[in-house]
């Protein structure tokens, strides 16, 4: 029942964003710059999206490393399994499904694994920093919603970090915490819970006395997030607009810091409307020009995300159903 709340309540904000979106629109000057697309030139450089994946799917592997040892192609598939999961089903399911895929195929703990997805998304929001270099730089007409969304995320930023330096640092005391809350449990789950907690604590110092991996993972996030913009670039030249790389980078790392936050199943409508918000109200496109870029990028996009998810499921000889219990897609699809 919970499931198809959270399903039903991602539909709903879904609408809310897509309605708000659409009332911005001017459809005639929308299909317009259709017509002067470069199809071929977006293509190719839609490479720069899937190589941002591929380099994060590395940093994983680097921070999984001490844990498990994958090989490189494992780890992209593995990676773009639960970004398709992630995708198709509200709450980052995703990153909960990549530790049950190595549990099923590699006998690896999810206590043990999780805590590696978690920094893995720590590391994300890593570029937040650079957000804040890039605003005096970059021609940016910050709005009170810009504001609020930039501190949110910045804010989350330092909640995360304080939890991993707390959970490394002090164990006893993160412990006992955990003790005191345990109290409003029934007691039939503390001891499984208590068990999977300390798991996870423990398996939260993996990145102690590793400074030469911190430098390969921020260097990855970095020329991630670089790729990434090359790809946002080329969409937006492909439709005539006239901005610069840095103007892309400081949009387009923005808007990837916003994932974190909740969204509708497939970005549908927070992403359109995060788009206009960052890249017409913030850095003065024309509005319907970042409409209907966003709209070719999020088809384009969501085909290489179920194509390489569909054939990373394949190629690790798992299925949806293995990852995701039945019940689970039956209250979040409905029964077929």
């Amino acid at each position: 029942m919970r499931n198809k709340y959270n399903w039903l309540s991602g539909i709903i904000l879904g609408a809310i964003f897509l309605f708000a979106w659409l009332k911005i629109v001017n459809w005639q000057e929308f299909i317009a710059y259709f017509k002067s697309l470069d199809l071929k030139f977006v293509l190719i450089f839609s490479l720069f999206y899937v190589l941002a994946y591929f380099l994060r799917s590395l940093r994983w592997r680097i921070i999984l490393a001490p844990i498990y040892k994958m090989g490189v192609w494992e780890s992209f598939t593995l990676f773009m399994s639960g970004l398709l999961i992630n995708y198709l089903i509200p709450v980052r399911a995703g990153e909960f499904a990549k530790s049950i895929i190595l549990k099923k195929k590699r006998d690896v703990r999810i206590s043990a694994s999780l805590p590696s997805i978690f920094i893995d998304k720590i590391t994300d929001l890593f570029p937040i920093l650079l957000i804040m270099i890039l605003i005096p730089l970059v021609a940016v007409k910050l709005n009170l919603t810009l504001t609020i969304i930039i501190i949110l995320l910045f804010l989350i930023f330092l909640v995360f970090i304080g939890f991993l330096f707390f959970a490394v640092n002090h164990r006893d005391k993160a412990i006992r915490i955990l003790h005191f809350f345990l109290r409003f449990f029934p007691k039939r789950f503390r001891p499984g819970f208590e068990d999977f907690f300390l798991n996870f604590v423990d398996g939260m110092a993996i990145m102690q006395g590793r400074r030469f991996d911190y430098v390969k993972i921020y260097f990855l996030t970095l020329l991630a997030v670089f790729s990434e913009a090359i790809y946002i670039l080329a969409v937006f030249k492909a439709f005539g607009a006239e901005i610069s790389y840095p103007q892309i980078l400081f949009g387009y790392t923005l808007m990837n810091l916003t994932y974190i936050l909740p969204t509708p199943p497939a970005q549908i409508g927070s992403n359109q409307l995060m788009w206009v918000l960052i890249f017409s109200f913030a850095l003065g496109v024309d509005k319907n020009l970042t409409s209907a870029a966003v709209t070719f990028s999020h088809l384009l996009t969501s085909l290489w995300i179920f194509g390489l998810g569909a054939i990373s499921l394949l190629a690790l000889n798992i299925s949806l159903k293995e990852i995701v219990p039945r019940k689970k897609l039956e209250d979040d699809y409905g029964k077929k």
